[in-house]
C-alpha cells in the first residue's frame, strides 16, 4: 500500500460519516461526536436518510448526494447494507474507507463471502480500506485533529503511533495512556486487515516525522516475510514495541476466532522479532512501561547503570532485574565515591547501588544523582525514592528531572508506593522522566532501551546464495512423492543435503549383511554401523547404532545384533548404513519446520540425545543474512561450549554459519519439504568444519516440489555423487 493510498485516510480534508446517528447508543453518533468535539479541521458530511441534521450539521440521504468531493468515508451501518454503501462511495470517487461495521470474515460462513465482495468493490473502484470490524483511526496533527473512532477518551497529542488488531484493547490503551500522560501522533484499529495491514502502516510511519515510537498489538501477521523486510528498515530509525498475543495453543485458537486469521507458531513469531529488532512486550502494562521510556528519554550508550536510592530493599530488587535484562552495575570512579563521602549521611552505602538511607536530605539525593550522571563509567541511572512523610514529593521529582535534563543520559525513576495520580509522578512525566510504580518495571524498561540500542548498532549482514545442484535435489523429492512417500529414505535425505553443499559424513547404504565389509573398507575403519528404514526415527533408543567399529568381525557381529534387536522389537528395517566415525567435536542440531503462517523457520541448538531435555535452541526465519545466522548460533545458552571451555579447542562456528545459510536456501527452494532434522551435526574444531551424520526429511502430502530447473538456472555443484551413495 502506497503512502498516497493512506493519506486520504489519515489526512482527509473531508469526511462522510455513513450511519451518523442522533442516538447516543449508536456507533455513528459516537464517531461524529468525536470528530466534532476534537475539532476536526476538515469538512464533515453526516449521511443518514432519516434525518435532516445531526449535531446541528446538515445530513445527506446518501454519499452520492453530497455536492463536494469526499476524501474519507466512515462506514458504521449494519453489515447487510454496508456493501451498498461502499459501492456508492466507489461511484462517488471516495478514495479512503474506514469500515467499522462487523459481520465479515470474523463470523465465518456468509461473513467470509461478504468480505470478499467488500474487497472486490475496493479493487474495482480503487479505494483504500481500513477494516472491516475495526474501531477507526486518529491523527492528532494540529492541521488535521481527527478522532474518527468511537473511543470515549480522546488521546493526548504526542509522538507515539499505535496500531491495534483489537478495537476493545485500543480503547483501553488510549484510556490508560491518558492517565499516564502519554500522547499519540496516530492511531489505527486494523480489525480484520482485509486490505490495509500492519506492514502498510509500518512503511508509512517509517517516514512520518511526527512518529517517534511505534506500538503494536498483534494477533496475527498478514505476510511475515514482508513484515521482516519492512520492520528491519523501520527499527533502524525508530523503535517498534509489540504485544503479540496467542502464545499458548488456547490463545491461538481464540485469536483465530476473533479475527478469522491464523496466528502461527509463537516460536516463529519470536524469531521474527529477534531478527527485526522489534521489542516484544509480555503484557499491555509492559508495553506502556517501554513506551514511556522510549518517548521520554534518550537511548543508553552502554549497559552500565547506577542506582540511587534512599532505601536498600527496592535497590536490591532493581539490581536483580537489571542483571536479568543483560545490564550491569557501573563501577563508579573512586573520585565519585570520595566526593559523595564528604557530605553523605554516615549510614549511607556509597557502593553502587547507592543507598542514602532515609536520613538523607533532598539536597543529598540531588547531589548523589548528579554525581553518578557525571561519572564517565555510567551510561544510565535509575532513581528510586520512597518518599518520607516530611518531604514534599514534588520537590524530589523536580530535583530528579532538573538533574537529568542537565546530563543528557537516560534516567528512569521509581517512586515506590505512589500511583499515577500522585503529584510526584505527574511532575516527572510532565518533564520527560518516566516514572514507575515498582523498581523492576524501571529496570525492564531500561533493558528494552539497551537491547534496542544494541540492535541499531549491529550489522545487518548479507544474504548469500550458493551454487547448488537444485535439479538433483528436485528429482529426489519428486520421486518420493510420486511413490506416495512423505519421508525420504536416509540415503535420499543425505543426498539432498549433499546437493546443497551441506557437509555430510561419508556413508554407504547396503541392503543386507554381505556387502558390509566392502562398504567399510571403502570408507576406512573405524566406522559407524546403523540400521536404516522408515520406522527408525530414534535409532539410539532402539540400540540400532554401533559406534567405533574397528574390524570386519566386529562389523558383522554388530549387524547381527542390530538385526536381532529390531526383530525382537518388531521394528522393520530395510538395510544398513556404514558411515565414517566422526570423532571429537560437539554435537549440535540443525533443523527446520514449516509453519502454516510463517513458512519455514530454522532451529539450531546443542544436539545429540539431549536436545529434547536441554531445550536450548534458537530460531530463525529465512531468508537469513550471514549475521542473522551467526546471531542465531551465538544466542543459545550453551554457546560458550562451542567457543571452547577449560582448554578445549573452539568449534568451527564459521562452518556452522555456512550450514545454516545453505539449509535456509534449501527450504526456500522447496516448499514441499515440511520438516528437516539434522541431529546430530558434529561441529569439529575450528578450521575442520562439521559433519551431518543423521538426517530426517519429511515432505508435505499436498505440495509438489518444483520442476527441475531449466538450463538457464543451472545445476552446478562442487559436490557430485551417484544417487544412493555419498562421499
Amino acid at each position: 500500500m502506497s503512502r498516497e493510498g493512506l493519506d486520504p485516510i489519515f489526512s482527509p480534508t473531508s469526511i462522510a460519516v455513513i450511519g451518523a446517528s442522533r442516538h447516543r447508543a449508536k456507533i455513528g453518533y459516537a464517531v461524529l461526536r468525536n470528530l466534532i468535539v476534537n475539532e476536526y479541521q476538515g469538512t464533515l458530511y453526516p449521511v443518514n436518510p432519516k434525518a435532516t441534521s445531526i449535531h446541528g450539521i446538515r445530513t445527506y440521504p446518501s454519499v452520492l448526494s453530497i455536492p463536494d468531493p469526499v476524501d474519507l468515508a466512515i462506514i458504521s451501518v449494519p453489515a447487510e447494507v454496508a456493501l451498498a454503501a461502499v459501492e456508492e462511495c466507489g461511484k462517488k470517487g471516495v478514495p479512503g474507507l474506514v469500515v467499522i461495521t462487523a459481520g465479515f470474515r470474523e463470523v465465518g460462513g456468509a461473513g467470509i463471502e461478504r468480505e470478499e465482495r467488500l474487497l472486490a468493490l475496493c479493487r474495482q473502484y480503487r479505494m483504500t480500506m481500513i477494516g472491516p470490524n475495526c474501531m477507526g483511526v486518529i491523527n492528532t496533527d494540529p492541521e488535521v485533529r481527527m478522532d474518527a473512532t468511537f473511543a470515549p477518551t480522546p488521546p493526548l497529542r504526542g509522538d507515539i503511533s499505535l496500531v491495534s488488531q483489537s478495537g476493545a484493547l485500543g480503547i483501553a490503551i488510549l484510556d490508560h495512556a491518558k492517565s499516564l500522560g502519554i500522547g499519540f501522533a496516530k492511531f489505527c484499529s486494523l480489525g480484520n486487515k482485509a486490505q490495509v495491514s500492519l506492514n502498510d502502516l509500518l512503511a508509512m510511519w517509517q517516514d512520518d516525522g511526527q512518529t517517534k515510537t511505534i506500538l503494536a498489538y498483534i494477533e496475527n501477521f498478514g505476510n511475515p516475510v514482508n513484515f521482516v523486510r519492512i520492520a528491519r528498515d523501520v527499527t533502524k530509525r525508530k523503535p517498534i514495541i509489540a504485544v503479540k498475543s496467542g502464545r499458548s495453543e488456547a490463545g491461538s485458537r481464540a485469536a483465530v476466532s476473533h479475527t478469522g486469521s491464523l496466528g502461527g507458531s509463537d516460536l516463529a513469531a519470536e524469531a521474527v522479532f529477534n531478527q527485526t529488532g522489534v521489542l516484544r512486550a509480555n503484557s499491555i502494562e509492559e508495553l506502556f512501561d517501554n513506551a514511556m521510556a522510549f518517548s521520554l528519554q534518550p537511548l543508553p550508550r552502554g549497559n552500565r547503570v547506577a542506582v540511587v536510592s534512599d532505601a536498600g530493599g527496592p535497590a536490591i530488587m532493581c539490581v536483580d532485574e537489571l542483571v536479568a535484562q543483560g545490564l550491569r552495575l557501573a563501577e563508579l570512579d573512586a573520585g565519585t565515591v570520595e566526593f559523595m563521602r564528604t557530605w553523605a549521611p554516615p549510614e549511607a552505602s556509597l557502593r553502587n547501588p547507592i543507598d542514602l538511607t532515609p536520613q538523607a536530605s533532598l539536597d543529598d539525593y540531588r547531589r548523589a544523582l548528579d554525581a553518578v550522571l557525571r561519572d564517565d563509567a555510567v551510561d544510565a541511572a535509575i532513581a528510586i525514592y520512597v518518599p518520607p512523610v516530611r518531604v514534599d514529593e514534588v520537590e524530589v521529582a523536580r530535583a530528579i528531572w532538573q538533574t537529568a535534563a542537565q546530563r543528557g543520559k537516560p534516567v528512569l525513576c521509581n517512586f515506590l508506593g505512589r500511583t499515577e495520580e500522585s503529584p510526584g509522578f505527574a511532575e516527572l512525566v510532565k518533564h520527560s522522566v518516566p516514572s514507575y510504580l515498582f523498581p523492576e518495571s524501571a529496570a525492564r524498561a531500561l533493558g528494552g532501551m539497551y537491547r534496542y540500542a544494541k540492535y541499531r548498532a549491529r550489522e545487518d549482514g548479507e544474504t548469500r546464495t550458493f551454487p547448488v545442484d537444485r535439479k538433483r535435489a528436485a528429482g529426489i523429492l519428486r520421486r518420493a512423492q510420486d511413490e506416495g512417500r512423505t519421508r525420504l529414505r536416509d540415503a535420499e535425505a543425505l543426498d539432498v543435503l549433499d546437493a546443497y553443499g551441506i557437509r555430510i559424513a561419508r556413508s554407504r547404504f547396503v541392503a543386507d549383511v554381505d556387502p558390509l565389509p566392502a562398504a567399510a573398507k571403502d570408507i576406512g575403519y573405524p566406522v559407524v554401523l546403523k540400521a536404516t528404514g522408515p520406522g527408525l526415527v530414534h535409532k539410539t533408543d532402539l540400540r540400532a547404532v554401533i559406534l567405533d567399529v574397528r574390524t570386519e568381525k566386529d562389523l558383522l557381529e554388530g549387524a547381527t545384533q542390530v538385526r536381532d534387536r529390531l526383530r525382537e522389537a518388531r521394528t522393520a528395517f530395510d538395510g544398513y548404513v556404514v558411515q565414517e566415525f566422526v570423532r571429537g567435536g560437539k554435537e549440535v542440531i540443525l533443523g527446520m519446520t514449516r509453519d502454516k503462517v510463517y513458512g519455514p523457520f530454522l532451529v539450531f541448538g546443542l544436539g545429540g540425545i539431549y536436545v529434547e531435555y536441554l531445550k536450548d535452541v534458537a530460531f530463525g526465519l529465512p531468508p537469513l543474512t550471514d549475521r542473522d545466522a551467526r546471531r542465531m548460533i551465538e544466542s543459545i545458552r550453551t554457546y560458550p561450549l562451542l567457543e571452547g571451555v577449560r582448554g578445549e579447542p573452539p568449534s568451527d562456528v564459521d562452518a556452522l554459519v555456512d550450514a545454516v545459510l545453505r539449509l535456509s536456501q534449501l527450504v526456500l527452494d522447496f516448499e514441499s519439504i515440511q520438516e528437516i532434522d539434522l541431529n546430530p551435526v558434529v561441529a569439529l574444531r575450528k578450521g575442520d568444519g562439521y559433519r551431518a551424520v543423521d538426517a530426517r526429511i519429511v515432505l508435505g502430502p499436498d505440495v509438489k516440489p518444483p520442476h527441475p530447473p531449466g538450463p538457464e538456472e543451472g545445476a552446478h555443484s562442487s559436490i557430485q555423487t551417484p544417487s544412493g551413495s555419498t562421499t
